[in-house]
């Protein structure tokens, strides 16, 4: 007998989150800037292509995170793909500092939003759309600029740091 999807209970967030974490990911930095150019950042694996035509991509953010304010206010972010390697970058953006960018080699894209030096891969995008979905907000983004390199990628699996198996 199956139980009536109307009626079920959810999973508790931490049951979820172990779920979740048997999925092996890449691991990414959003970057963007307020209206003072001042910059922002943090450290993600809740990213995924939407759609080629148009090219828009999403990304999850919460709605605690520092970041989301300059992020709506600005209109344009980046994804920085982290490379193998780059694991001290994603500590540091997945922190609480002030100023996550004091250690961290950047570049200024085309967007004027910081792009991370030696990321696998770094895409630019303005806002298209959001949708409020639960504690987080969905931004969907319109690309507008990409940069790709042929690093090994920065792999992240049940709260661990790992590299890609051949």
């Amino acid at each position: 007998m199956s139980t009536n999807p109307d009626t079920a209970r959810p999973v508790e967030a931490l049951v979820l989150r172990n779920f979740a974490g048997h999925f092996a990911t890449g691991v990414a930095v959003l970057t963007t800037c307020d209206a003072a150019g001042r910059p922002f950042g943090l450290t993600m694996n809740a990213i995924s292509c939407v759609c080629l035509e148009p090219p828009l991509f999403l990304a999850c953010v919460d709605r605690k995170s520092t970041t989301l304010a300059p992020l709506m206010e600005s209109g344009i972010f980046a994804l920085n793909i982290l490379a193998l390697g780059q694991d001290k970058i994603s500590n540091t953006f997945a922190s609480k500092g002030n100023d996550k960018f004091a250690s961290v080699a950047t570049e200024t894209g085309q967007l004027g939003v910081p792009l991370i030096a030696g990321a696998l891969a770094s895409a630019e995008f303005r806002v298209r759309q959001t949708v409020e979905a639960g504690d987080h907000v969905i931004v969907i983004g319109e690309a507008v600029a990409t940069m790709t390199s042929e690093a090994a990628p920065l792999m992240y699996y049940r709260g661990k740091f790992g590299v890609l198996g051949t």
